[in-house]
């Protein structure tokens, strides 16, 4: 959770978050009507989420295959060691953050330092695209992963929150 929100989300809360998560147009007089509550304190609600960090923000989904985004892919880099902290690796990131096919960027252990999901319209993009990753100072190796098919791709859904955080956590 964002440790810039003060306070505990509650059922409402929680509540809230899937119905937008749902479907983000949902109006909020009928959100209310589910909760018993007035349009106005589900848009207090929802101010105070978005003001806390807790809502990063609104976004719409749609099938990318439309755009002729149909090349998905995983790429795995190694940082040479002087970037692995400080401005070297906000530098990196930041560079990678700029580059549009770059959906998401991780962190992670091993066996490489970030991990990014990419998608293009073709191998032959995706190829160039790595090739200008590969020359971005501090980079030192990459490791493609093309799919193949795509057999689900959907956001963190709210309705399995207890499963994801775990037993006897709220």
């Amino acid at each position: 959770m964002s440790s810039k929100y003060k306070g505990n989300l509650d059922e409402t809360d929680i509540y809230i978050i899937r119905k937008l998560c749902e479907n983000s147009n949902t109006p909020l007089a009928c959100i209310g009507e589910e909760l018993n509550v007035s349009p106005s304190t589900v848009h207090k609600r929802i101010n105070r989420l978005v003001d806390g960090g807790v809502i990063e923000r609104f976004t719409i989904l749609f099938d990318p295959v439309i755009l002729d985004l149909k090349t998905v892919a995983f790429v795995g880099i190694e940082l040479e060691r002087s970037a692995l902290t400080g401005k070297k690796k906000e530098d990196v990131i930041s560079q990678l953050m700029s580059i549009p096919a770059v959906l998401e960027i991780y962190e992670t252990l091993e066996p490489f330092d970030l991990m990014l999901k990419l998608r293009t319209s073709s191998v032959d993009t995706l190829r160039e695209i790595i090739g200008n990753i590969s020359s971005i100072q501090g980079v030192l190796n990459t490791n493609t992963i093309l799919t193949t098919k795509k057999i689900m791709e959907t956001p963190l859904k709210y309705d399995v929150l207890k499963d994801i955080k775990g037993p006897n956590k709220n």
